[in-house]
């Protein structure tokens, strides 16, 4: 069955919800956060939260917001709109619109993730900060109850309910997780973007992509300089930060190891698609009916890398081998060659990691045949004289 073209409604509709799903988890974030915590028991002998209470925070929230969220944006608009331009020059306007609505939801997503995860757990556990004493202040003379040696929040003469609160919204760190779920985040797209695994171990690319991984951390490192934090209260943050973010942006882009997509979104989701199945046919010769335009082409949205190869099933499609699928020039079926006929050829040096996929670089240099050209020729080693 040939595959239903998507109209711009039912693509806008599709991602629609994601907006409105996100926008949820923000609100629920937002109220959790708002909620009084659970109060821990405590003891005034415990050393770990003696320490003074700091006014001032050397990284603010305000300040870790604007890091983690406005810094991805501005960066990943940039991307999209100057690099991408340059990098493909025959690019559509919406095709970029396309791969920035997609960072964009990434983004988003990951960050209200670890808000809401994190502000929940900040108020079911109700750690006690390192400043929490010096938050409370004790009655003078006050002592632990001497049957289970701890004491709680009876004992506090503070008077400001929500620096009260906040000394015991220890675990976990809420900078360390916004902070990692924002420009973590950032950073598998860089890597992404320049083809980190491409094989050629390129330093450049791998500080290029450390960068934003190294601000996170001094951010959830100036939350114990401050003693704000326990160290296993900024542990958590990042690890529930690093998570949210990978979890996101492999919602809507592919794995880094697929270099030959460089770091380009998933192709369209939209609902009430019918995908091209395999026809349970014992004929090899007889091929799926496969569109010559997919719905991206019909909404503007192909890119010069567009022609990244497709792998799908012959015969039934359960124990046959995949194959590689091209577009011929005359053909409107593609042409289809076992894997196993492939690997027989020393081929393709242009990254999409597939056989009989040439640019024009290939053919030139001899590495490839033309498109549509059925007779696979050994290609020449350009390694040897």
């Amino acid at each position: 069955m040939a595959r239903r073209r998507a109209s711009h409604v039912r693509i806008v509709f599709s991602y629609a919800f994601d907006w409105v799903f996100i926008a949820v988890l923000l609100a629920l974030g937002a109220y959790v956060s708002r909620l009084p915590p659970k109060f821990s028991r405590f003891s005034l002998t415990d050393i770990t939260i003696q320490y003074p209470h700091a006014e001032h925070d050397t990284v603010s929230f305000l300040l870790c917001g604007v890091l983690a969220v406005l810094v991805p944006v501005f960066v990943m608009a940039a991307w999209s709109f100057v690099i991408d331009r340059v990098r493909y020059r025959t690019i559509s306007v919406p095709a970029l619109l396309w791969e920035f609505n997609c960072a964009i939801l990434g983004l988003a997503l990951s960050l209200t993730l670890a808000l809401v995860v994190t502000s929940s757990l900040k108020g079911i556990v109700g750690r006690p900060r390192p400043d929490a004493i010096a938050r409370c202040l004790p009655e003078p003379g006050a002592q632990d109850r001497p049957v289970y040696g701890l004491s709680d929040i009876s004992i506090c003469s503070q008077t400001d309910t929500s620096v009260l609160n906040d000394g015991f919204r220890s675990w976990p760190s809420g900078h360390s997780s916004t902070a990692f779920s924002g420009l973590f985040f950032l950073s598998l797209y860089f890597a992404g973007k320049v083809c980190l695994f491409d094989n050629k171990g390129e330093v450049w690319k791998m500080v290029l992509v450390l960068l934003p991984t190294l601000g996170a951390s001094a951010i959830a490192c100036s939350r114990i300089l401050d003693k704000r934090h326990h160290g296993t209260d900024v542990l958590s943050g990042t690890i529930l930060g690093i998570a949210s973010a990978w979890i996101s942006y492999r919602l809507y882009f592919p794995p880094l190891s697929a270099t030959e997509r460089e770091g380009r979104a998933w192709s369209i989701r939209h609902w009430a698609d019918s995908k091209v199945s395999p026809q349970p046919n014992n004929n090899p010769s007889a091929y799926d009916d496969v569109d010559e335009e997919d719905e991206e082409h019909e909404i503007g949205l192909a890119t010069p890398t567009d022609n990244v190869p497709r792998r799908r099933p012959v015969g039934d499609g359960r124990n046959s081998s995949p194959v590689i699928e091209t577009y011929g020039q005359s053909s409107f079926y593609p042409e289809r060659y076992e894997l196993a006929d492939l690997h027989a050829f020393n081929v393709d040096i242009d990254r999409d990691g597939f056989a009989n996929l040439p640019n024009s670089s290939d053919v030139n240099n001899n590495h490839e045949p033309e498109r549509g050209n059925n007779n696979l020729e050994q290609p020449r080693n350009p390694f040897q004289s």
